[in-house]
């Protein structure tokens, strides 16, 4: 799967947050978490601290314009995706 074909899954998702409070998108937080979690990251503090050890790699297919998110930042995203 290309990354752009990921891509194109992540729009199918709907976004929970309020868009006026959006720092960092949605497809840059699910890439970054999808990312994390094949790479062996089994919390939101390790999933955080990939991202800043990956920060180049990660800025080839997302941009991360607000810098890395929190990891509780990502958690409560992620929390709020509707799964159904």
């Amino acid at each position: 799967m290309s990354a752009s074909s990921l891509f194109e899954h992540f729009s199918s998702i709907d976004d929970p947050r309020q868009q006026s409070k959006v720092q960092h998108s949605l497809s840059d937080i699910l890439f970054l978490t999808i990312s994390a979690v094949i790479a062996g990251c089994q919390g939101w503090e390790e999933i955080e601290d990939f991202a800043h050890d990956k920060l180049p790699w990660l800025r080839k297919f997302i941009t991360l314009a607000n810098g890395v998110p929190r990891h509780d930042m990502i958690a409560r995203v992620i929390s709020r995706i509707d799964m159904t």
